[in-house]
């Protein structure tokens, strides 16, 4: 069966590990999935492939933050001859400098969060970009967090966090690589077709979105969010790249 090439960054569990699982089980216009999951250390088919359809996917070790590994992609494409990649979820992310207060500020974690959260989602998709189908869609799974304009409308006001400032401008900043892309993208003959968008996957019941357990009653199973996810890149049109919307297809505030 003709096959679609999807590349999905952080496979190995909560959000990732549900997204791969779907396009798995998915099939477009009579044509199954070929997913390719990277993380960094653990390999994931296993428990992406927990129904079947194990020979669908491909592991690809990476650290989005090490140009190196982010190189094997191109080594992965050319071992298991893919010439389009049809769909890229951006979806590795750390949350990370909880603690810190002003007047001590972990700069170390802000840095790191800005490579893995923004440049990384960058790097993946240079490394994609020679591959990319003419209507592929780009996914980048930011989050509400990120919305200046929620943060102007009083959200977390009474209780801002130095965390809330390294997580939301990272993903803030995601938000406008976002748009750029889209903006670049449309720009080429070559990919001007693709769709460019940035995700907030809603509050989910992941080790992030529980800070570790520490906050457990975040109200979305993962499974759903993917599902919503997966069932929004099917419905996608050229005149949605550039935009920020929720996993159920609803427009989210800048």
């Amino acid at each position: 069966m003709p096959r679609k090439v999807v590349v999905v960054t952080g496979a190995n569990r909560g959000l990732g590990l549900e997204l791969a699982r779907h396009f798995l089980a998915a099939r477009e216009d009579d044509r199954t999935w070929e997913v390719f999951a990277c993380s960094r250390s653990e390999d994931p088919v296993g428990a992406i492939a927990e129904g079947g359809g194990g020979e669908r996917v491909r592991w690809v070790k990476l650290d989005v933050r090490v140009p190196e590994t982010v190189d094997a992609l191109g080594r992965a494409f050319a071992t298991h001859d893919v010439s389009e990649v049809h769909a890229l979820i951006n979806n590795a992310g750390v949350c990370i400098g909880r603690e810190c207060a002003l007047g001590g500020v972990d700069y170390d974690a802000w840095t790191r969060s800005f490579e893995v959260n923004v440049m990384g989602a960058t790097r993946v998709l240079e490394a994609v970009l020679p591959r990319l189908a003419r209507d592929a869609v780009v996914v980048n799974v930011s989050g509400r967090m990120g919305s200046i304009a929620r943060v102007m409308g009083g959200l977390g006001a009474s209780s801002a966090t130095t965390q809330d400032v390294v997580y939301r401008t990272t993903k803030a900043a995601l938000n406008m690589m976002t748009v750029c892309a889209a903006a670049e993208l449309r720009g080429r003959e070559e990919t001007e077709d693709a769709i460019v968008i940035a995700v907030d996957p809603g509050w989910m019941r992941t080790d992030m979105g529980t800070r570790g357990g520490a906050v457990p009653d975040a109200p979305l199973d993962p499974k759903e969010s993917a599902a919503g996810i997966v069932a929004l890149i099917d419905r996608l049109k050229p005149e949605d790249t550039g935009k920020f919307l929720s996993w159920q297809g609803e427009t989210m505030p800048w």
